[in-house]
This record gives C-alpha cells, sequence and structure tokens, in this order.
C-alpha cells in the first residue's frame, strides 16, 4: 500500500500515513470522528511547532519510517507559521479524530498545557519532543539533547570562532517561549559565565523563525554596533537570517556565526566560512523516536524504573529523568563534515 498524503492549503499542513498494512486513511478538516477505515490500527496525532522548516520534515520523514515499523497510522499536522493558537486547534481537531496518541512539540509551553490536559481526558496517550510543555500536560518529554551539554557546546563553538570568546555578542533565538530554546540559553550564559567572563551578551534578539526578520534584526543590530564579536544562534531558521546578514554587511570571517544549525540549510555558509561551526541531533531519528515512545504509551510498557524505552533501530533511549528520555548526543558540524549529513 502506498502512503497517501493529503495536503491543504490554508493555514496548517495535514498529512496521513498509512503503515504497511491494507486499508485506506482520508484525513478531513473538522470531520468528528475516526476517519479510518480500519479502526482497530492505532492512530498517532504528531505536531510540530510548524511546517515551514526542513527540519520538520526530516521529523516527519523518521516518524513515517516508525509508524510503518509498528503499523500505525500517522496524522502529521502543524501550521503552516509558527502560531500557539493553531497548534491549540489542531490539538482540538486531533481530539475530534480520536487519535490514540499525541506527540507534540510546543510553540508555548504553558499556553498549549490546556489543550494537552484536554486530550488527555479523553484517554490519549500524550508526549512531546524537541520543546516541551508543562509537565501536568503531557506524561514523558523526549530531550534531543541534554541542555546543558547543547549550551556548552554553542558556547565553546563561539569561543573557537573569536579567539577565546573576548568581547560583545547578539544572540539570536527564534522565541522566547519555546522551552527549549530557554533553556539552550540559560545554559549558554551560565556556561560562559564560568569558562569566559570576557564572553559578553549584550543582546537577545527573536526571529519569530522568519528568515526576513531573522536577518533585519541582525543586519540592523550589527550596523548599530559595529564593535559586536560574533553573532550566537539557536534556531535554525536565525541561523540562515543571521548569516545572510553578515554576508551583506561584507563581515564574512570578521563577524562569524555560530550555534544550532540545519545542514541542508546552512551547508553553503559553513563551507564558505559564515557560519563557522554549527550544532544539532538527527531530526529524523526524533521523529522516529518519538513515536516509539507513543508505542511504549499504548502499550503501558512506558516505565522510568526499566530505565529505557525500547526504540526500534535506535536501541534503547534512556530516561534521564521519571518523565524525561534523552535522544542523543549532539553532532557538531564543520565544514570537512557537514556534506555527510543530508537532513
Amino acid at each position: 500500500m502506498k502512503d497517501q498524503t493529503v495536503t491543504d492549503r490554508s493555514a496548517s499542513r495535514r498529512t496521513i500515513i498509512r503503515g504497511l498494512a491494507g486499508g485506506t486513511a482520508l484525513a478531513l478538516a473538522g470531520m468528528p470522528g475516526r476517519v479510518l477505515a480500519d479502526a482497530k490500527r492505532p492512530l498517532i496525532g504528531m505536531i510540530p511547532k510548524y511546517t515551514s522548516d526542513p527540519y520538520f520534515t526530516a521529523i516527519r520523514q523518521g516518524a513515517e519510517a516508525a509508524c510503518k515499523e509498528c503499523g500505525f497510522d500517522l496524522v502529521f499536522d502543524g501550521p503552516a507559521n509558527q502560531d500557539v493558537t493553531a497548534q491549540t486547534n489542531i490539538v482540538d481537531r486531533m481530539i475530534r479524530q480520536k487519535v490514540d496518541a499525541l506527540s507534540i512539540c510546543a510553540s508555548d509551553p504553558t499556553a498549549l498545557a490546556p489543550a494537552a490536559k484536554r486530550a488527555a481526558s479523553k484517554g490519549i496517550k500524550v508526549s512531546t519532543w524537541d520543546s516541551d510543555i508543562d509537565a501536568s500536560g503531557r506524561t514523558v518529554f523526549l530531550n534531543q539533547s541534554d541542555f546543558g551539554a547543547m549550551g556548552q557546546t554553542i558556547a565553546d563553538m563561539m569561543a573557537r570562532a573569536t579567539d577565546g570568546g573576548k568581547g560583545d555578542f547578539l544572540l539570536v533565538t527564534n522565541s522566547f517561549t519555546s522551552s527549549n530554546m530557554n533553556a539552550w540559553r540559560t545554559a549558554i550564559k551560565s556556561y560562559a559565565a564560568k569558562k569566559y567572563p570576557d564572553m559578553h551578551i549584550k543582546a537577545e534578539l527573536t526571529g519569530d523563525a522568519d528568515l526576513e526578520k531573522s536577518k533585519n534584526i541582525t543586519l540592523n543590530y550589527l550596523r548599530a554596533n559595529p564593535t559586536t564579536r560574533g553573532v550566537i544562534v539557536i534556531d535554525g531558521i536565525a541561523a540562515v537570517g543571521a548569516a545572510e546578514a553578515v554576508d551583506q554587511l561584507g563581515l564574512r570571517g570578521k563577524v562569524p556565526v555560530a550555534g544550532i544549525g540545519v545542514p541542508s540549510n546552512i551547508r553553503p555558509y559553513v563551507k564558505s566560512g559564515t557560519v563557522t561551526e554549527a550544532v544539532l541531533w538527527n531530526p529524523v531519528d526524533l521523529g522516529y523516536g518519538a513515536i516509539y515512545i507513543s508505542k511504549a504509551q499504548l502499550e503501558g510498557t512506558l516505565d522510568p524504573k526499566k530505565g529505557f524505552v525500547e526504540s526500534g533501530r535506535l536501541g534503547q533511549m534512556k530516561f534521564v529523568s521519571d518523565d524525561v528520555i534523552l535522544l542523543g548526543p549532539p553532532t557538531v558540524f564543520t565544514k570537512e563534515n557537514i556534506d555527510s549529513f543530508n537532513f
């Protein structure tokens, strides 16, 4: 059976994927009941922050692969752009579709929690990945990488690019409400204060997951602050925007960009030297692992006392606390290795 993809042109993009077994599935916007030929197959709802980033395309790829292995159906539905109200509406729509499990990457940890609680009250198994919600709204969070390790890695990358990290720096993020990005910001500043006391983050700006805004805020800041030593980015879209700003100002090699980056987006900037190094995890693996967490929830085998979750080709993903599972260590992308990564 070939996968069936249904896409609309409204504010969100919806995909429902069949596993290897037979049957036909349709995703109908606003349909109150579950639309499946075989209602015995578990239906997993996966909600990314937004669908306009290749990062989330890679997440979906991993989720599709895991659903095929597990015999699940997948509804992948997110706003076209970052919009927590749209995410909330999608949660409610998936409740009406009677999904068996919800796997969520939240734009706002507090605003999305009530919708997640509504899902849980209907018996839907709720988990989060990449960006968490309040713990009261989900059972477990799949953390793509230890927050402290990511913060240290990013600070170290910038220090390598600037002769020890001395000077004033700009930090560009996606949002001041994303739980993962806030944790990275805190970790970067805490670690830098101890190891690089002369690394001063003078401003923190948000690009709101918008390429043009990320570029423009970086352009304007660098013009107004010509002594800025480097730009730290903790969002894949912000990385591209900041790199374009640096190139437009003719500052390549003078004001390095380093931080979070998606290889398919930043490849030319890494090769040119505008982005000195970038760090991420494999988003295909993250989407894949998230589905295996839903599988454990549905089977009743999710148990922190075991210390791990069986996760197909990923092996055993480990619990790092009673409600947090760690995907694995981060990967640093450089000019020498970036061509080895295709996501």
